[in-house]
């Protein structure tokens, strides 16, 4: 899909009900580097002319395939360039 992954941001309201950050839990920069082969990662969103970016929110199945992601998530991100996935059951 040639995408960059930002850091994920836990869902800390509605399952967990914990205040702890990804960075809280696991080592970023490790991460960064395990993955940094497969996907090129990056800790937050960039500015655009001096605003930040605001992701386009969509669900996606939580076995989603690579041809689910094709269909669904790829056209998205051609359109809107930022976009931030949400599972459904």
């Amino acid at each position: 899909m040639n995408a960059t992954l930002v850091v994920p941001k836990l869902d800390q309201k509605s399952f967990w009900k914990d205040a702890s950050d990804f960075t809280d839990i696991f080592d970023v920069d490790w991460f960064i580097s395990f993955l940094s082969k497969d996907v090129k990662i990056i800790k937050q969103l960039p500015k655009r002319g001096g605003r930040t970016w605001t992701p386009y929110t969509m669900r996606v199945p939580r076995k989603c395939s690579e041809r689910c992601y094709l269909n669904r998530v790829l056209p998205v991100l051609l359109k809107r360039h930022v976009s931030s996935l949400l599972k459904y059951f």
